[in-house]
């Protein structure tokens, strides 16, 4: 984490399937915007395995031209708090790296429930958490994750709580695969929005 730099951390089980599809659809659609950095890793990450051809299928689906092999990762103490935000695919997950490193814990989220938070987030919410129109694009980003933070405790009920999940296709078949993408691909897609929304703060757009 740096004032320059707005450092997403990707998160699911073993850095196969969903916290990679994440990673890599939202580095595609930020390409062009250097402070952005994303990085993905696992709570159990899987060493030796190779990415699952539907894993494949739904990153081109998703606008991800290209998936270059590389090594799991290992979620870690340190690199949960070099993130600005951290993007976990359960609430499961979010225990485990909150229990990890509890200094994170405003700045993690699953990624539906960022989303479904995204959503209720206004422009006028992100300008008061910071985001002036003469802030760096960095900290027009953390101020997002900020103002969206603070909309938590006007959330749905508990009982509903179970919609913040994506469920893991590891080993299920195609139709497992494609529910799990029904559920991330949304979500990735309200995220997006959420930084562009940022962005676009103070630039005229």
């Amino acid at each position: 984490m740096t004032a320059q730099t707005f450092d997403v951390l990707t998160v699911c089980t073993g850095n196969i399937c969903r916290s990679r599809i994440a990673e890599l659809v939202l580095a595609q659609r930020f390409v062009d915007v250097s402070e952005i950095r994303l990085r993905s890793a696992g709570t159990r990450a899987a060493s030796g395995w190779l990415i699952p051809e539907e894993v494949r299928e739904i990153a081109g689906h998703l606008g991800v031209d290209e998936i270059r092999t590389r090594r799991t990762r290992q979620v870690n103490e340190q690199s949960l708090g070099d993130a600005d935000l951290i993007l976990v695919m359960t609430r499961e997950h979010r225990r485990e790296v909150v229990e990890l490193n509890p200094r994170i814990v405003r700045r993690t989220f699953t990624i539906r429930e960022l989303a479904s938070l995204a959503a209720v987030t206004r422009d006028v919410d992100i300008v008061r958490e910071g985001a002036a129109a003469t802030a760096d694009r960095a900290a027009r980003l953390r101020a997002a994750v900020g103002a969206a933070a603070r909309r938590r405790s006007r959330r749905r009920s508990p009982s509903l709580a179970a919609n913040d999940d994506v469920i893991d296709p590891f080993g299920g078949n195609r139709d497992v695969y494609s529910r799990s993408a029904l559920q991330l691909a949304p979500a990735v897609e309200g995220v997006a929005a959420l930084f562009q929304r940022a962005l676009n703060l103070g630039e005229g757009e």
